[in-house]
């Protein structure tokens, strides 16, 4: 039998021998009450067994009291343990509930409070404690049961790597000596095998407590690890892992065949492809794929690992899978999104390209209009007055033309057809272009001032499109200027010649343009009208940029806006595209 136990039991099983067979009296008596040396360790080994496989605070104090009590015979006894590794270092004489992680005892009602003296030895010696004392000195009183006469006591710390971690209390009525070395030598030893149990304990609560971090951080994550074997293609996996893949949690390790079935049929060539370049050249494997659990539902997953030597020296591959179907699904709604916004932007585009053109082809139109009316009352009178009709419908088709010719412009700037360049006088083309606005001018009570340089006034560019953009100019003006009082709203226009270059400049005196937007009323869409297009002034950029120069905005003296572009008199290149 000795020779199936431990050391520790073997020495236990020779000092119990001793004792009870070359002492007398009490101690044959104690021989006859736990048997024979063979019999006390088959007790003590059942007693180690039983603490052995508690697995919590609790049970392992409970069972480490209730086998103290069996084999001692004591009356009362009682566990404290810390919630700490030490136990109440800086604790005095009492030893309150509520400062510690657990206390068990007997009576279970019982309270536990050790004396000074007591705790000074076991706490601060880490020592053991036997004696007799008065009943007054007791350290766990039973309200039921109240102690009386001599009662002898036996203390000693639980001590695992020299940190008290409890303490072991028993208590026995009378002055009997229950506690002889014997016993208190083999509770020692159930103490310090619960010491190194409680330990364990910790240890597995701090690994549980971890385990259950993860659990739940791959839970709230969807993320699951998983371990996969090139060489036999088992695989296996954390809980989320399987939940991903819709996988009986029975079943480990995985099957290849069954991790293949819950692959998308379409994406299996391309996860397969990935993995084999991957195993090839031991490289980190990336992959998106998708999953099909046997319920029909579909998660897409991307999986990320890398490899290593397992334990049997095969290549292993080991990783993350994450589920990305929420991040997935809100890509496809930002996509979606986008694509409605694309197709209500273009829509958008062709209204505003509509207005454009309604906005540039305004004036010839209306001067069709008023010379039409005005050839027919020539017509009308008595005698008809032939060559005045004859001027009107000269006009016509001078005004008709230009709108053929705005038209023409506009479908080669949105096109991308060539530019034709050709020599002109530019301010006669700006003087063109007050005439076609005169009636619009007049209408909103704008005066005109010019001050052109006559100087040198001819420029190489397309003629058409630079009136273009000095009509647009000239229209956001006079819209400028619709709040100012009548009186104080003055369009001047000036030229001025230097060197290779020519400027034109546009003036009003409306409220202005903020500081912070004199950049982007030239960004495509953008407009600081309530009902603006947003298109004008970025056309006049392509167009002026095209030519070669510039266009910009700034402040026009106390108020209002200037816009000035500037142009080369002649083109390095005579053809080219609007971009």
């Amino acid at each position: 039998m000795t020779d199936e136990l431990s050391p520790q039991l073997r020495c236990a099983a020779e000092v119990c021998c001793v004792e009870t067979h070359g002492r007398d009296g009490h101690y044959e008596n104690s021989r006859m009450r736990r048997g024979n040396g063979t019999q006390e360790l088959k007790l003590v080994a059942k007693a180690f067994q039983i603490i052995s496989r508690e697995i919590s605070y609790q049970g392992l104090a409970k069972a480490l009291l209730a086998e103290a009590l069996s084999y001692s015979g004591a009356t009362r006894g009682a566990i404290l343990l810390s919630g700490q590794r030490e136990l109440l270092a800086k604790a005095d004489a009492s030893f309150p509930r509520e400062r510690t992680n657990f206390l068990a005892s007997f009576p279970p009602n019982a309270e536990f409070s050790l004396p000074n003296d007591l705790a000074e030895v076991v706490l601060d010696r880490k020592e053991t404690v036997v004696r007799h004392a008065g009943a007054a000195r007791s350290a766990l009183v039973d309200p039921t049961k109240p102690s009386c006469g001599k009662i002898a006591q036996l203390c000693l710390p639980l001590v695992h790597q020299d940190w008290a971690i409890g303490v072991l209390y028993l208590e026995s009525d009378g002055d009997q000596d229950v506690f002889t070395p014997q016993c208190v030598w083999v509770i020692s030893m159930l103490a310090t095998q619960a010491a190194i149990s409680f330990e364990s304990v910790r240890l597995f609560e701090a690994l549980r407590e971890t385990n259950m971090w993860m659990v739940r951080g791959q839970q709230i994550g969807g993320m699951g690890s998983y371990r996969w074997n090139t060489r036999t293609l088992l695989s296996r996996g954390s809980r989320e892992c399987y939940r991903i893949l819709d996988l009986d949690l029975d079943v480990n390790p995985v099957p290849f065949e069954m991790f293949r079935s819950r692959i998308h049929p379409e994406d299996y060539p391309a996860l397969e492809r990935a993995l084999s370049d991957a195993i090839s050249t031991k490289s980190p494997f990336t992959h998106e794929y998708r999953v099909i659990h046997r319920d029909g539902k579909s998660l897409h997953v991307v999986a990320v690992g890398q490899f290593d030597e397992g334990p049997t020296g095969d290549l292993e591959l080991e990783g993350i899978i994450t589920d990305i179907s929420q991040r997935k699904a809100a890509e496809q709604a930002l996509a979606d999104a986008r694509n409605e916004l694309a197709r209500a932007s273009g829509l958008t585009t062709l209204g505003e390209l509509a207005g454009s053109i309604i906005h540039e082809i305004d004036q010839p139109l209306t001067g069709i209009l008023t010379s039409a009316e005005a050839c027919a009352r020539w017509l009308d009178r008595d005698p008809a007055e032939a060559a005045e009709a004859q001027k009107s419908v000269t006009r016509i088709i001078k005004q008709a033309r230009r709108a053929a010719e705005v038209v023409t412009g506009v479908r080669s700037l949105l096109r991308g057809t060539q530019v034709h360049f050709a020599e002109f006088d530019i301010n006669n083309a700006v003087a063109e272009v007050l005439l076609l606005s005169k009636r619009e001018i007049e209408r909103a009570g704008v005066c005109i001032r010019t001050d052109f340089d006559r100087s040198s006034p001819h420029v190489e560019a397309d003629r058409v499109q630079i009136q273009q953009v000095a009509l647009n100019l000239v229209r956001n003006a006079i819209e400028a200027m619709v709040e100012v009082g009548e009186g104080n709203r003055i369009l001047t226009i000036s030229s001025r010649s230097a060197d290779d270059m020519i400027l034109v400049a546009i003036a009003d005196t409306g409220a202005g343009i903020n500081p912070a937007d004199r950049e982007r009323v030239f960004e495509t869409l953008y407009t600081t009208k309530g009902a603006g297009l947003g298109l004008g002034l970025s056309i006049c950029r392509k167009i002026v940029k095209l030519h070669g120069g510039q266009l910009w905005v700034e402040e026009n003296g106390r108020c209002g806006a200037k816009f000035t572009f500037i142009l080369p008199r002649r083109q390095a290149v005579r053809t080219s595209k609007i971009q």
